[in-house]
């Protein structure tokens, strides 16, 4: 078979339709971010274009350098993309695609840490404190080990591919895509890199799920009792903007691998929903992106500016409101 041959057509016309949408709202974000001058939303932004880059790389790396297909029952990713046909392999791919997902996730951990130590004046002395500070160093922990994982374990990974692509194929002699060698084969728990892999994915997702929905909670109870009034009306803003971006990552990320998880242990057949999964995947960023700039009032107020759609007046009041302001950010 043709080991290069593209996903369903109709897969392709949607995804690359919705870049005329997707582009444009990473690249209003990124200008605002760069642009905006505002001594309380200095570093915070930093933060935010560290993960509307993240974001924008994620969706380019998904669509057009990996451009997955899939074989179902298989649990599989045959890589079509640039990355594939400069001769790149599929082990390498999968790495690659594994730690943006591991690094999006620690930025939002990193944000939210952030966000709690600018929030509530003498954190330090909260025992709330702990738990977020553990959680943080094990996401950075585990993104720093999966880094290590795939750069020591390269050798014995190929291995176990040539290994299990073998076996199912001896099992299932029409599966031709098994030889070829921009495909990767996730076999759970074959081996003890699946395994390691697995393992801690399901335990960081807990941890996940604990710890941000917690923060964003203690950050809400607490800022009123740490803050003047104006202080107290823009962590607001920043906190529901974050908690907003922070939920569409963990639904959109959350689902696919859900369903990844769920064909790895179960099996599936709808070619459809597997499509359906990466789509998700692939564009969790720019919805993210689209509700940073509605829910974030200093860069919907820049955006609004500079296209006219404000008067600047409105502008120099509030930036000025805001200059006057006590800058925990």
């Amino acid at each position: 078979m043709n080991c290069l041959e593209s996903s369903p057509l109709i897969f392709r016309i949607f995804t690359h339709s919705i870049h005329f949408v997707s582009l444009p709202t990473y690249f209003l974000a990124l200008f605002s971010l760069v642009s905006i001058k505002s001594k309380v939303f200095v570093t915070y932004r930093y933060f935010l274009l560290w993960h509307v880059l993240e974001n924008l790389f994620f969706e380019m790396h998904s669509d057009f350098l990996v451009a997955p297909a899939v074989h179902p029952p298989f649990c599989a990713i045959r890589a079509t993309g640039i990355l594939s046909q400069i001769g790149m392999s599929s082990l390498v791919q999968f790495y690659w695609l594994s730690l943006a997902i591991q690094y999006t996730a620690a930025s939002v951990s990193e944000m939210f840490y952030f966000r709690y130590k600018a929030s509530i004046l003498n954190y330090k002395t909260y025992r709330f404190t702990y738990f977020i500070k553990l959680s943080v160093y094990f996401i950075r922990c585990i993104s720093v080990f999966d880094t290590f994982l795939a750069i020591l374990t390269s050798q014995d990974a190929y291995r176990f591919q040539e290994e299990h692509k073998a076996t199912f194929l001896k099992q299932d002699p029409s599966a031709h895509f098994l030889t070829c060698d921009n495909v990767y084969l996730f076999v759970p728990f074959a081996d003890y890199i699946s395994t390691t892999i697995i393992i801690l994915w399901i335990v960081e997702c807990i941890v996940l799920f604990l710890s941000i929905p917690g923060t964003a909670i203690f950050i809400n109870l607490s800022i009123s009792k740490s803050a003047s009034e104006s202080t107290w009306k823009i962590q607001k803003n920043l906190l529901k903007s974050l908690v907003i971006q922070a939920s569409i990552h963990s639904i959109m990320m959350g689902v696919p691998n859900g369903m990844f998880n769920y064909a790895f242990f179960f099996g599936y057949e709808n070619e459809s929903l597997a499509y359906g999964a990466f789509v998700i995947l692939t564009y969790h960023g720019f919805v993210s992106t689209f509700a940073l700039i509605i829910f974030t009032k200093p860069l919907r107020e820049y955006l609004l500016i500079a296209f006219k759609m404000k008067k600047t007046a409105t502008q120099k009041v509030s930036m000025t409101s805001l200059h006057k302001r006590t800058s925990v950010f």
